[in-house]
């Protein structure tokens, strides 16, 4: 009698106990294994079968309260490895993606005159002002801005190249 009940109210509402741990936890795997623990311990509580008034909303009331357990006791491994393994090999790619262009820019600074890096470094690096720069330098300010100019366009367009091409210089 008990398994019958079971059979015919428990089980045709898995698929939406399974929906449900889904959208609590966003995890698929995690939501299959509440919903399984939630099948478990309704199986175990068999004998409150013929008590119950409203089959689904018992059912759902316990897959939410699984799932709340479930991140009570899991706070700090929310996400999922498969997550972390994408987070992780994004952020590598992206360290790696990083280092080229920093190698390409320094490949492309190297390409100037000294004048042209020492103006490129002060202003972008040390972030003087073109009048300090014009000072530091014994060049006008117009020479200054000039070459700086010229040297963010050749860096520009040789990044633009690289990005597309994979050709520097």
């Amino acid at each position: 009698m008990l398994k019958e009940k079971f059979e015919k109210y428990i089980l045709p509402v898995s698929e939406k106990m399974y929906r449900y741990a889904f959208s609590i936890l966003k995890d698929s795997e995690t939501a299959a294994d509440v919903v399984q623990d939630c099948l478990m311990k309704i199986w175990n509580n068999r004998m409150k079968l013929p008590e119950i008034k409203n089959y689904e909303s018992w059912v759902m009331r316990i897959t939410r309260n699984q799932c709340y357990d479930w991140v009570k006791t899991n706070r700090f491994t929310l996400i999922s490895e498969k997550e972390l393994d994408r987070i992780d090999s994004r952020n590598a790619d992206d360290q790696l993606l990083a280092n080229d262009h920093l190698q390409w820019l320094d490949k492309i600074l190297k390409s100037f005159s000294e004048k042209q890096q020492e103006i490129f470094h002060l202003r972008e690096i040390e972030e003087m002002t073109y009048q300090d720069i014009a000072e530091i330098l014994g060049l006008s300010l117009s020479e200054v801005k000039v070459s700086l100019h010229r040297t963010r366009a050749k860096i520009r367009l040789g990044m633009q190249k690289i990005e597309q091409y994979g050709i520097a210089n």
